[in-house]
């Protein structure tokens, strides 16, 4: 089971899974047990993070350097999962990481080190909301969690993103209201999308793990009036 334990370690690496379950006020997990810490570059410990403590939470994140190391330890308890499934979602929203595997050992427990950098496709930070689930005969667990990389965003590939989504948003946006309804709702949806990443990259999720989602909404809402109020083209004349 060593294979579904590391998994289950990676709440640290959003591009990863992390099997937390979600909670307001603590750090629980259903059926299994782990504690994972988090180290910078130097090897000094920045955050520990043990099922049942309030660890992970949006107010108190699992702080992750992008250089650094997470050292973890679990296990499934009594719980020996065959043929296991597992997927994972960030921000609510599913992603194609998922897998599986057949545990013909019958292993259940496991510990390692993870780097944190080697992990991702490019330089990530922020404040991420991630859950996950592994399942298969035998048991399940099943989670979420906050985790928090640390660093600037500015220079990274997501700030370059958030920066020229708001700008091309912001001008169709404005071309829209000139009289192109088509534009002002296209802008509105570059705009939410930009406010998305801006929320993740600057940590401020003002209505929890559906900050992103909503931001969007906020946005294509936005682009919907600007097409409603703005002026209509003369009709032309017969």
């Amino acid at each position: 089971m060593r294979p579904a334990l590391r998994r289950l370690a990676l709440i640290a690496l959003p591009a990863l899974i992390l099997l937390l379950p979600a909670s307001a006020n603590a750090f629980p997990l259903t059926n299994c047990t782990l504690t994972i810490t988090s180290f910078d570059a130097n090897g000094n410990q920045l955050a520990t993070a043990t099922n049942g403590a309030d660890d992970a939470t949006q107010a108190n994140p699992f702080v992750v350097d992008w250089d650094g190391t997470v050292a973890w330890t679990g296990t499934m308890g009594s719980q020996v999962i065959t043929n296991h499934h597992w997927s994972v979602s960030v921000f609510n929203i599913p992603t194609p990481l998922s897998g599986g595997d057949a545990n013909a050992g019958g292993k259940k427990d496991g510990a390692g080190t993870i780097q944190v950098g080697e992990n991702l496709p490019f330089k990530l930070v922020g404040l991420f909301y991630v859950s996950g689930q592994i399942s298969g005969t035998g048991g399940d667990c099943a989670g979420s969690g906050w985790m928090k990389l640390n660093g600037s965003p500015v220079g990274t590939i997501p700030f370059w993103v958030f920066l020229v989504l708001m700008v091309l948003g912001a001008l169709l946006t404005f071309m829209g209201f000139r009289g192109s309804a088509a534009w002002a709702i296209i802008g509105g949806l570059l705009l939410g999308l930009g406010l998305a990443i801006g929320s993740i990259i600057f940590a401020t999720m003002l209505v929890g793990s559906w900050t992103p989602v909503a931001a969007i909404g906020v946005g294509l809402v936005l682009g919907i009036v600007v097409a409603f109020i703005g002026p209509k083209p003369s009709p032309a004349a017969g």
